[in-house]
């Protein structure tokens, strides 16, 4: 489905025809692309289902009565006209003639596959275990589980082939066989009495374990089903463990999940006993990881995988396991807007780090407080967090814990290090920052750390208001999200960015759309971290393209949204109050943008954000010179100006000069 996702997605720009067919109750995936037709397909007719007849019996003509009867059943479903047909003509050719067929006809596709299979004589059992095996079984595996002579494996097999019913892929003993279909495989695994089926997946268990060690190594999920099918719950967890972890690492999320929680439902059947404790700790930090990366930290599964490993984390001593633990907690919190509650657990985190003296912990605890700072608008704590994490950060002992969060720590400090250095008053140097941290993770090649820094290093030339660069870096995350199956990287993250630079590049017909897409998005995947300042930039397009009011609410929405307690997302709240200002300008309330403008300017000085500061200045002593105070308006925007000593070939330092040149 991954596969068929990128390609369905780039064949709109290639001259190729597709055509996929699927059940009925498959969720169609693609109907929101503009290229893809969906097309409802009718049962074959009477005419389509006695042509698939003919064609069986050789061109021969069955009796009009045995065609009718054949047509009813099988009620235009192919298969089902297939499977009863070749039915049929098996039993005339062992019974000898259509007259002592009687009412033999099986009356569900079921029943004629049970028909074909019961024809097989010495074959069915061999069928039978390899549909124990799985829809495809080697010739390797099934000798060592099923006890038979060569010879007379050799003989089944190919009975089993001949009947159509299993394909043969290379020569024994290197050969592989498949099902036709996997109802033949249901319907061979359904003749198994339960407790044969269950004595069966114990063999095949012990003889991945003991002779095929690779399987084990490689694709542990196979081992864990027999051993689970096979009833030994406290043999397979582990195995479901191991699956999840090696998906985990490939990136293959939905897997992942798949596996640790097959492990976490098999957890309770388990009695209590701290060894059961360390399994299901063991399943659920990479389970709260891969919720994580496939959806966003702000999903409640990340709160219901990791809070109740903090407790078994604990109760076992197991201090390790408090890395991936923690960040969780914190992110799950922080990225739901909640950014000064997610403080709490920041100082849990600090507190537990220099207590146990664990590295890891305390560069993460130093990570979340970096990162929630930023958030709150302390720009200068931010840094000072960071700086930590850069001083106790060694490339060789620190990069596993990308691994457990998904994201490098020193990518993390830096890309944050980089904007609170833009906010502080630095443009420049801010992007020495943040293009040092971005080509880092490329060399890390994490595909997700790598994602995230282009999303947010995208932000910093956003702050610079150069949507070229933007975009270059959007399209690059797209890019790599797609093709690492990351949708948070390619469909929400990358998506916001190009509608963000869309909107800065004038395009708004394009952006407005875009941006309202993405911030539903992000609220669906129960993110609200950065959606004041999203919408305000929103609100700002809808302002250029006329719509003050709906700009406005807007505002109000971002600014609720900041004042509501426990949550004070104050990073951008200079900007959204100046923003607000410049609508009342548009509105012609001189007196209530300037009151907002003032009230940005507070807020900008009160966080040593001189950047913000500078653009503030710049618009409120352009209001001042419309209402004719050019010297207050100068005297406001020229010590600002003056303080900055880089980043003169930015926009904000190239129009506040301008407008002084005009005031002077």
């Amino acid at each position: 489905l991954e596969v068929l996702d990128l390609l369905i997605d780039r064949v709109r720009t290639i001259p190729l025809l597709i055509v996929l067919t699927h059940r009925p109750e498959f969720p169609v995936r693609w109907s929101r692309h503009g290229h893809v037709t969906a097309l409802n397909l009718s049962k074959l007719t009477r005419a389509q289902s006695s042509a698939i007849v003919s064609k069986l019996a050789g061109g021969k003509a069955l009796p009009a009565e045995l065609l009718g009867q054949i047509l009813a059943k099988t009620d235009g479903v192919p298969l089902f006209v297939e499977e009863l047909t070749k039915t049929v003509l098996e039993s005339i050719a062992s019974l000898g003639s259509i007259a002592s067929l009687g009412s033999a006809i099986p009356a569900t596709l079921h029943d004629a596959l049970m028909a074909r299979l019961d024809r097989l004589g010495a074959a069915k059992e061999l069928a039978q275990i390899g549909a124990a095996i799985g829809r495809e079984f080697s010739y390797e595996l099934l000798a060592a589980v099923a006890p038979t002579p060569t010879t007379d494996l050799d003989r089944a097999l190919e009975q089993l082939t001949d009947s159509g019913l299993a394909f043969r892929r290379g020569a024994p003993p290197k050969a592989t066989y498949t099902f036709k279909h996997a109802l033949v495989q249901d319907a061979a695994y359904d003749s198994l009495l339960k407790s044969r089926r269950q004595a069966l997946h114990d063999t095949i268990g012990r003889v991945i374990e003991e002779k095929f060690p690779t399987i084990k190594d490689t694709e542990p999920e196979l081992l864990a089903h027999h051993l689970t099918a096979a009833g030994q719950a406290a043999a397979a967890i582990p195995y479901w463990q191991q699956a999840g972890t090696l998906a985990l690492k490939c990136l293959a999320l939905n897997e992942a999940i798949a596996h640790l929680n097959q492990g976490i439902a098999l957890i309770g059947t388990l009695p209590p006993s701290p060894e059961r404790d360390g399994k299901e700790l063991d399943l659920r930090i990479p389970l709260g990881t891969a919720w994580s990366a496939l959806k966003g930290q702000g999903v409640p599964e990340v709160w219901t995988s990791f809070h109740p490993a903090l407790g078994l984390a604990k109760s076992l001593g197991r201090r390790e396991a408090l890395v991936p633990i923690y960040w969780g907690l914190w992110g799950n919190v922080d990225v739901q807007g909640r950014v000064a509650e997610s403080l709490d657990w920041v100082n849990e985190t600090l507190v537990t780090a220099e207590a146990s003296g664990n590295p890891d912990l305390l560069i993460v605890a130093h990570w979340t407080a970096c990162t929630t700072y930023h958030w709150l608008g302390d720009f200068t704590q931010s840094q000072e967090h960071g700086d930590r994490v850069l001083a106790l950060y060694d490339e060789e002992q620190h990069r596993h814990i990308v691994d457990l969060t998904n994201i490098d720590p020193k990518t993390g400090a830096g890309i944050h290090g980089a904007l609170a250095t833009w906010m502080l008053g630095y443009p420049d140097h801010a992007v020495q920052v943040s293009e040092a941290s971005a080509a880092r993770a490329r060399r890390r090649g994490h595909p997700f750390d790598l994602g995230w820094a282009l999303h947010m290093s995208s932000c910093l030339w956003d702050l610079r208001r150069e949507p070229a660069q933007m975009l270059a870096r959007a399209e690059e995350a797209e890019r790599l999200g797609r093709a690492h199956s990351l949708p948070v990287i390619s469909e929400v993250c990358a998506q916001t960015i190009k509608g963000i630079a869309w909107l800065r590049a004038g395009r708004l017909a394009e952006s407005i759309p875009r941006l309202r897409g993405a911030i539903e998005t992000w609220n669906a995947h129960g993110v609200e971290i950065s959606m004041p300042y999203y919408r305000a930039v929103l609100a700002e397009g809808l302002a250029l393209s006329g719509d003050l009011a709906g700009g406005l609410r807007l505002l109000e929405e971002s600014l609720t949204q900041i004042a509501r307690p426990g949550w004070e997302e104050r990073c951008h709240l200079a900007e959204i109050l100046r923003l607000k200002g410049w609508m009342r300008a548009l509105q012609g309330d001189l007196d209530g943008a300037a009151q907002h403008y003032l009230a940005s300017l507070d807020w900008a000085r009160e966080q040593q954000a001189k950047s913000w500061e500078l653009r503030t200045s710049t618009s409120l002593a352009r209001l001042w010179q419309r209402q004719g105070k050019c010297q207050e308006a100068y005297e406001l925007l020229a010590p600002i100006y003056n303080w900055f000593t880089e980043g003169f070939a930015t926009k904000d330092l190239q129009e506040a000069k301008a407008l002084l040149e005009e005031l002077h």
